[in-house]
């Protein structure tokens, strides 16, 4: 097995630029991204872009169900996630604001001295990089890592893999 936390992270930024060809929805929908790796348009919701990026990535399921189970959702994260101080974040955790079930959930992709910058696919419009400061008026925020392994990992297209 093999470390995907750079892929997982390199897929929401290939994410956040392709902001324009993905669409926010909490519907049925959102996760039919699942097994389609970099194929655009997209649509989705917070959760399921966390659990799109490491699907992309060739990393294990996140929410621990397998990818062929389409549902989860920002509670699922808080439950199937490790929770961790924010000492500890590296990119590609998830930060969760809000009590369980949770209100909104993010990918981390620099610590950047206690203020996380991280990739938000909130609202339409997004994904769009935002630091937790700017959303902690949706609650609290919780830190969360996942186990980031593939056996093949994968990059998206145009990705220059710094070695």
């Amino acid at each position: 097995m093999r470390n995907a936390r750079p892929a997982i992270v390199a897929t929401a930024f290939y994410l956040q630029q392709h902001h324009d060809r993905c669409y926010y929805s909490e519907g049925a929908q959102r996760m039919s991204a699942i097994n389609r790796r970099f194929v655009l348009p997209v649509v989705m919701d917070c959760s399921a872009f966390y659990r799109v990026c490491y699907n992309w990535a060739g990393a294990i399921d996140p929410y621990e169900f397998g990818y062929g189970v389409r549902e989860g959702y920002t509670g699922t994260a808080l439950n199937a996630g490790k929770h961790i101080d924010l000492a500890l974040v590296r990119p590609g955790d998830a930060v969760v604001l809000g009590a369980f079930p949770g209100r909104h959930m993010a990918m981390i992709v620099s610590h950047a001295e206690g203020n996380p910058v991280c990739i938000s696919m909130g609202k339409p419009g997004a994904p769009e990089i935002v630091r937790v400061s700017q959303m902690t008026y949706l609650g609290e925020p919780t830190y969360l890592t996942f186990n980031a392994v593939g056996r093949r990992i994968y990059y998206p297209p145009g990705h220059k893999k710094v070695r």
